[in-house]
Protein backbone atom coordinates (compact mmCIF):
# COMPACT_ATOMS: atom_id res chain seq x y z
CA UNK A 1 0.00 0.00 0.00
CA UNK A 2 1.59 3.44 -0.90
CA UNK A 3 -0.96 5.50 0.48
CA UNK A 4 -2.47 5.93 4.09
CA UNK A 5 -4.97 7.95 6.30
CA UNK A 6 -3.40 10.69 8.83
CA UNK A 7 -5.94 10.34 11.35
CA UNK A 8 -6.30 6.29 11.77
CA UNK A 9 -3.60 5.35 9.78
CA UNK A 10 -5.18 2.30 7.61
CA UNK A 11 -3.35 2.20 4.51
CA UNK A 12 -4.93 2.70 0.93
CA UNK A 13 -3.77 1.45 -2.71
CA UNK A 14 -4.64 4.78 -3.83
CA UNK A 15 -4.65 9.06 -2.75
CA UNK A 16 -8.89 8.46 -2.63
CA UNK A 17 -9.50 10.04 -0.07
CA UNK A 18 -12.07 10.02 2.71
CA UNK A 19 -10.90 6.89 4.74
CA UNK A 20 -13.20 3.98 4.42
CA UNK A 21 -12.03 3.99 8.14
CA UNK A 22 -12.62 6.92 9.78
CA UNK A 23 -14.02 8.79 7.39
CA UNK A 24 -10.83 11.62 7.32
CA UNK A 25 -10.17 12.99 4.09
CA UNK A 26 -6.16 13.40 4.29
CA UNK A 27 -3.99 10.71 3.49
CA UNK A 28 -0.52 10.90 3.09
CA UNK A 29 2.40 8.65 1.31
CA UNK A 30 2.94 5.24 3.43
CA UNK A 31 6.49 5.77 5.52
CA UNK A 32 8.60 2.68 4.37
CA UNK A 33 9.59 0.05 7.08
CA UNK A 34 13.59 0.21 8.37
CA UNK A 35 14.50 -3.65 8.56
CA UNK A 36 14.51 -4.99 11.93
CA UNK A 37 18.17 -5.75 11.72
CA UNK A 38 19.19 -2.10 11.31
CA UNK A 39 16.89 -1.27 14.52
CA UNK A 40 17.19 -3.76 16.44
CA UNK A 41 13.61 -2.79 17.79
CA UNK A 42 9.89 -2.40 16.19
CA UNK A 43 9.96 -0.75 12.70
CA UNK A 44 6.36 0.46 13.14
CA UNK A 45 6.20 4.94 12.65
CA UNK A 46 5.01 6.50 16.13
CA UNK A 47 2.85 9.59 16.65
CA UNK A 48 4.95 12.54 18.09
CA UNK A 49 3.72 15.47 20.22
CA UNK A 50 4.80 18.68 18.39
CA UNK A 51 4.84 20.38 21.66
CA UNK A 52 6.84 17.67 24.21
CA UNK A 53 8.07 14.96 21.85
CA UNK A 54 6.34 11.96 23.76
CA UNK A 55 6.00 9.11 20.98
CA UNK A 56 2.73 7.71 21.19
CA UNK A 57 2.24 4.28 19.27
CA UNK A 58 -1.35 5.39 17.55
CA UNK A 59 -2.72 8.70 16.36
CA UNK A 60 -4.97 8.81 19.32
CA UNK A 61 -4.91 12.56 20.44
CA UNK A 62 -4.54 14.14 23.08
CA UNK A 63 -0.92 14.11 24.23
CA UNK A 64 -0.94 11.50 27.65
CA UNK A 65 1.79 14.21 28.02
CA UNK A 66 0.64 17.66 27.70
CA UNK A 67 -2.58 17.14 25.97
CA UNK A 68 -1.76 18.95 23.14
CA UNK A 69 -3.67 17.89 20.60
CA UNK A 70 -1.06 17.43 17.35
CA UNK A 71 0.81 14.74 16.95
CA UNK A 72 3.45 13.91 13.86
CA UNK A 73 4.18 10.60 12.38
CA UNK A 74 7.93 10.02 12.36
CA UNK A 75 10.28 6.84 12.36
CA UNK A 76 10.62 5.97 16.60
CA UNK A 77 13.49 7.29 18.15
CA UNK A 78 15.12 4.51 19.75
CA UNK A 79 16.41 6.33 22.84
CA UNK A 80 12.65 7.26 24.10
CA UNK A 81 11.15 3.62 23.54
CA UNK A 82 10.37 3.63 26.91
CA UNK A 83 8.02 5.80 26.63
CA UNK A 84 5.81 4.08 24.29
CA UNK A 85 2.55 3.18 25.69
CA UNK A 86 -0.34 4.15 28.06
CA UNK A 87 0.19 6.29 30.57
CA UNK A 88 3.91 5.83 32.83
CA UNK A 89 4.59 7.10 36.02
CA UNK A 90 5.75 10.32 35.39
CA UNK A 91 2.12 11.39 33.58
CA UNK A 92 0.56 10.40 37.13
CA UNK A 93 2.77 13.00 38.78
CA UNK A 94 1.50 15.84 36.49
CA UNK A 95 0.08 18.56 38.09
CA UNK A 96 -3.28 17.93 36.64
CA UNK A 97 -3.37 14.16 38.00
CA UNK A 98 -1.93 15.52 41.80
CA UNK A 99 -4.44 18.12 42.12
CA UNK A 100 -7.09 15.34 41.50
CA UNK A 101 -5.87 13.01 44.00
CA UNK A 102 -5.31 15.76 46.38
CA UNK A 103 -8.72 16.47 45.87
CA UNK A 104 -9.68 12.91 46.26
CA UNK A 105 -8.71 12.64 49.63
CA UNK A 106 -10.11 15.54 50.76
CA UNK A 107 -13.66 14.02 50.17
CA UNK A 108 -12.77 11.39 51.07
CA UNK A 109 -11.73 12.36 54.97
CA UNK A 110 -14.65 14.43 54.95
CA UNK A 111 -17.20 11.90 54.03
CA UNK A 112 -15.61 9.93 56.89
CA UNK A 113 -15.84 12.66 59.07
CA UNK A 114 -19.62 13.63 58.64
CA UNK A 115 -20.11 9.70 59.22
CA UNK A 116 -18.44 10.20 62.45
CA UNK A 117 -20.40 13.04 63.55
CA UNK A 118 -17.10 16.08 63.28
CA UNK A 119 -18.77 17.37 60.78
CA UNK A 120 -22.16 18.71 59.09
CA UNK A 121 -22.47 17.96 55.40
CA UNK A 122 -25.71 19.78 54.03
CA UNK A 123 -27.63 16.90 52.52
CA UNK A 124 -26.41 13.89 53.97
CA UNK A 125 -29.07 13.78 57.02
CA UNK A 126 -28.13 13.71 60.58
CA UNK A 127 -25.31 11.03 62.40
CA UNK A 128 -26.15 8.19 63.72
CA UNK A 129 -26.63 7.94 67.43
CA UNK A 130 -22.88 6.24 69.08
CA UNK A 131 -23.76 2.62 70.09
CA UNK A 132 -20.30 2.44 71.57
CA UNK A 133 -20.80 4.02 75.15
CA UNK A 134 -19.86 3.02 78.15
CA UNK A 135 -21.88 2.18 81.06
CA UNK A 136 -25.87 1.02 80.32
CA UNK A 137 -28.01 2.15 77.78
CA UNK A 138 -30.83 -0.61 77.58
CA UNK A 139 -30.95 -2.26 81.06
CA UNK A 140 -29.18 -1.98 84.83
CA UNK A 141 -30.31 -4.78 86.95
CA UNK A 142 -33.91 -5.28 87.20
CA UNK A 143 -34.53 -1.50 85.34
CA UNK A 144 -34.86 -1.65 81.79
CA UNK A 145 -34.24 2.32 80.88
CA UNK A 146 -36.89 2.47 78.03
CA UNK A 147 -39.15 1.97 80.76
CA UNK A 148 -38.08 4.51 82.70
CA UNK A 149 -38.22 6.77 79.67
CA UNK A 150 -41.73 5.80 79.38
CA UNK A 151 -42.51 6.75 82.84
CA UNK A 152 -40.10 9.62 82.63
CA UNK A 153 -43.17 11.11 80.12
CA UNK A 154 -45.95 9.78 81.96
CA UNK A 155 -45.22 11.07 85.08
CA UNK A 156 -44.62 14.75 83.57
CA UNK A 157 -47.88 14.26 81.65
CA UNK A 158 -49.32 13.51 84.53
CA UNK A 159 -48.16 16.70 85.67
CA UNK A 160 -49.12 19.01 82.41
CA UNK A 161 -52.74 17.32 83.74
CA UNK A 162 -52.57 18.93 86.82
CA UNK A 163 -51.48 22.42 85.59
CA UNK A 164 -53.78 22.57 83.42
CA UNK A 165 -52.44 21.55 79.79
CA UNK A 166 -52.03 18.67 77.52
CA UNK A 167 -50.47 16.09 77.32
CA UNK A 168 -46.59 15.29 75.60
CA UNK A 169 -46.52 13.26 73.06
CA UNK A 170 -43.11 10.87 71.96
CA UNK A 171 -41.34 12.61 68.75
CA UNK A 172 -38.93 10.28 66.93
CA UNK A 173 -36.85 13.97 65.86
CA UNK A 174 -36.57 14.56 69.28
CA UNK A 175 -35.77 10.91 70.45
CA UNK A 176 -32.90 10.99 68.26
CA UNK A 177 -32.26 14.46 69.08
CA UNK A 178 -31.80 13.89 73.02
CA UNK A 179 -30.22 10.15 72.52
CA UNK A 180 -27.30 11.97 69.96
CA UNK A 181 -26.82 14.69 72.96
CA UNK A 182 -26.92 12.51 75.88
CA UNK A 183 -24.41 9.73 74.36
CA UNK A 184 -22.30 11.88 73.13
CA UNK A 185 -21.89 13.91 76.54
CA UNK A 186 -21.59 10.33 78.29
CA UNK A 187 -18.41 9.70 75.91
CA UNK A 188 -16.99 13.39 76.33
CA UNK A 189 -17.35 12.49 80.59
CA UNK A 190 -15.58 9.62 79.96
CA UNK A 191 -12.80 10.57 78.05
CA UNK A 192 -14.36 8.65 75.35
CA UNK A 193 -14.74 11.38 72.87
CA UNK A 194 -14.89 15.23 72.18
CA UNK A 195 -17.06 17.55 73.53
CA UNK A 196 -20.23 18.53 71.91
CA UNK A 197 -20.33 21.78 69.46
CA UNK A 198 -22.51 24.05 69.92
CA UNK A 199 -24.01 23.85 66.65
CA UNK A 200 -25.05 20.41 67.80
CA UNK A 201 -27.20 21.26 70.68
CA UNK A 202 -28.72 23.71 68.85
CA UNK A 203 -29.77 21.20 66.29
CA UNK A 204 -33.13 20.81 68.07
CA UNK A 205 -34.12 24.39 66.44
CA UNK A 206 -34.33 21.97 63.30
CA UNK A 207 -37.46 20.66 64.59
CA UNK A 208 -38.95 23.29 66.68
CA UNK A 209 -38.81 27.32 66.99
CA UNK A 210 -39.11 27.22 70.80
CA UNK A 211 -37.70 24.15 72.40
CA UNK A 212 -36.98 23.93 76.00
CA UNK A 213 -34.16 21.71 76.81
CA UNK A 214 -32.10 20.20 79.63
CA UNK A 215 -29.13 17.66 80.04
CA UNK A 216 -28.13 16.62 83.21
CA UNK A 217 -26.65 14.32 86.00
CA UNK A 218 -28.30 12.86 88.70
CA UNK A 219 -25.12 12.82 91.16
CA UNK A 220 -27.41 11.68 94.07
CA UNK A 221 -29.80 8.92 92.14
CA UNK A 222 -28.18 5.62 92.04
CA UNK A 223 -30.36 2.93 89.89
CA UNK A 224 -30.02 0.39 92.69
CA UNK A 225 -31.52 1.96 95.45
CA UNK A 226 -35.08 2.30 93.46
CA UNK A 227 -37.80 -1.10 93.33
CA UNK A 228 -39.63 0.10 90.07
CA UNK A 229 -39.03 2.00 86.71
CA UNK A 230 -41.73 4.57 87.95
CA UNK A 231 -39.53 5.81 91.46
CA UNK A 232 -36.45 5.84 89.74
CA UNK A 233 -38.28 8.10 86.98
CA UNK A 234 -40.18 10.14 89.66
CA UNK A 235 -36.32 10.37 90.95
CA UNK A 236 -34.98 11.62 87.47
CA UNK A 237 -37.68 14.43 87.12
CA UNK A 238 -37.32 15.73 90.04
CA UNK A 239 -33.41 16.44 89.38
CA UNK A 240 -34.46 18.58 86.63
CA UNK A 241 -34.80 21.70 88.83
CA UNK A 242 -36.19 23.47 85.23
CA UNK A 243 -38.70 20.92 85.23
CA UNK A 244 -41.82 23.43 85.63
CA UNK A 245 -40.89 24.82 81.95
CA UNK A 246 -42.38 22.01 80.57
CA UNK A 247 -46.04 22.89 81.58
CA UNK A 248 -46.79 25.40 78.68
CA UNK A 249 -49.83 24.49 76.87
CA UNK A 250 -48.37 25.05 73.32
CA UNK A 251 -46.07 22.69 73.79
CA UNK A 252 -46.72 19.09 72.27
CA UNK A 253 -43.88 16.59 72.08
CA UNK A 254 -41.28 15.36 73.35
CA UNK A 255 -37.84 13.10 73.67
CA UNK A 256 -36.12 11.78 76.41
CA UNK A 257 -32.50 9.64 76.91
CA UNK A 258 -31.34 7.98 79.66
CA UNK A 259 -28.07 6.62 80.12
CA UNK A 260 -26.20 5.03 83.37
CA UNK A 261 -22.46 5.68 82.84
CA UNK A 262 -19.60 3.81 83.79
CA UNK A 263 -19.21 5.16 87.13
CA UNK A 264 -23.12 4.49 87.86
CA UNK A 265 -24.32 8.41 87.48
CA UNK A 266 -27.40 8.52 85.16
CA UNK A 267 -27.17 11.22 82.66
CA UNK A 268 -30.49 12.13 81.27
CA UNK A 269 -31.38 14.64 78.19
CA UNK A 270 -34.79 16.23 77.35
CA UNK A 271 -36.17 18.42 75.13
CA UNK A 272 -39.94 19.61 75.09
CA UNK A 273 -41.40 21.34 71.77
Amino acid sequence: MEWRCTWCGKPHEENDPPCDNCGHNTFERAVEQVPTAETDGTTDPVWVCTECGRQHTKNSPPCKRCGNVDLEQRQPDWDDLDELGGTSYRDVLEPRYVAGYAIAAVLGITLVLAYAGVVTLPGMGRPPVPDDVAGEGDRVGDRSIAAVEAAYVEQLNERRDAAGVGPLTNDTDLEWYTAYVNKRTVQSVAGDGRQLRQEERNSVFDYCDDPVTERYIAAETTVDAFDSDASLAEALLDSWDGNDEALTATQESIGVDVHVGPDGRVFVTVAVC
